[in-house]
């Protein structure tokens, strides 16, 4: 029960990308910025930082423009533009507020570096929105489809009647609904109460399982970036349990939710440049 908040941000994050993935970019939007205030309101008290409520204006102010520029852009290469923008200026007011705090104070490299830790993964979380408007049928000017190997047709004819909006204009599986229900089940499996010998490599399988299983019923996607994908999240999500055995419940309820939250809101640059990378 101690790690209940940190299991229920995760799994109640993940499941929240995935429904809002089927309703849209605005959706999606609105979720991902969730998930920054989440990482913002915890994170400074995660990291035993001073001048909280500053560093977590920062932290949250930094992923909403991220995430909204996302949202808003209209061209493909500057999907992740507004990311780096507010990365940059989000740990310029990071350092100007330490300046203006004045010297002598206690623990100012800690605030410095735990702030700057808070704005990278409150402005990675922008990369599930760019992941969703990002062309997700890598489908070229012939028609061909980028890295087609290993692709499946899948179980479902999805093609003629669009379940839920989950599939893209070319007729695909969503890019960020696969990653969102490989996290999903990931997050579940680092939930089961075994020892790291154990449920490291259960978490792993799982989100390499889930994805695998996902492009297999609704196809289009290739294997091969559903593996890379799945395994990719997984491991993410087995290091935080690690990490989070290691170090021991967070104290707060704030900090135990920022901590459950921020390997999903991490996720989306990986969703993101993986995405780029395989069908550029």
């Amino acid at each position: 029960m101690k790690y209940a908040p940190v299991a229920l941000a995760a799994l109640s994050g993940a499941a929240a990308l995935a429904v809002a993935a089927w309703l849209g970019v605005a959706a999606l939007t609105v979720v991902v910025c969730a998930l920054c205030a989440v990482v913002a309101v915890g994170w400074p008290q995660l990291m035993g930082v001073t001048a909280r409520r500053s560093l977590s204006a920062v932290i949250f102010s930094a992923g909403v423009v991220a995430a909204v520029g996302a949202a808003i852009v209209s061209r493909v290469d500057t999907l992740f533009f507004w990311s780096s923008v507010a990365l940059a200026f989000g740990i310029m007011v990071v350092f100007l507020i330490q300046v203006l705090r004045g010297t002598g104070q206690p623990h100012r490299l800690e605030s410095t570096l735990g702030a700057c830790g808070g704005v990278v993964v409150t402005t990675t979380a922008a990369g599930w929105v760019a992941g969703l408007r990002y062309p997700a049928g890598m489908a070229g000017a012939d028609g061909d489809v980028g890295l087609g190997l290993l692709q499946v047709r899948g179980l479902f004819p999805y093609e003629e009647w669009g379940f839920l909006g989950v599939t893209g204009p070319g007729g695909e599986l969503s890019v960020v609904t696969l990653a969102a229900l490989a996290l999903l089940a990931g997050s579940a499996a680092a939930c089961l109460p075994l020892r790291d010998a154990v449920a490291l490599p259960a978490t792993v399988a799982a989100s390499f399982a889930a994805a695998l299983c996902t492009t297999l019923l609704w196809g289009e996607l290739t294997l091969l970036f559903s593996a890379a994908l799945g395994l990719a999240s997984g491991a993410l999500l087995a290091s935080f349990r690690r990490f989070l055995v290691l170090q021991g419940p967070p104290s707060g309820l704030a900090s135990q939710l920022a901590v459950g939250a921020a390997p999903i809101a991490a996720t989306g640059a990986l969703v993101y440049f993986t995405e780029r990378l395989l069908f550029a």
